[in-house]
């Protein structure tokens, strides 16, 4: 039974992070050149222009592979 909490508990603790990154993420930086976007603490992201998440997924923009926003938050 106590197994089963615990279970229940870390199920529910996940879920919530999960939810919260989610509601955090607007807007995103593109790279024109290589048609990627990145989040704002990424590396690559310094001088890039910034438009909405969905507005680059609709350009066909691919996450970086470093800050991968798109598995957590698409």
């Amino acid at each position: 039974m106590m197994v089963m909490i615990i279970l229940f508990l870390t199920i529910i603790f996940f879920l919530y992070l999960k939810n919260k990154k989610t509601k955090n993420i607007n807007y995103v930086y593109i790279n024109e050149k290589t048609k990627k976007y990145h989040l704002e603490g990424c590396p690559y992201s310094k001088n890039l222009k910034q438009i909405s998440l969905e507005k680059a997924i609709e350009e066909k923009y691919i996450p970086c592979k470093i800050c991968n926003i798109n598995k957590n938050y698409t």
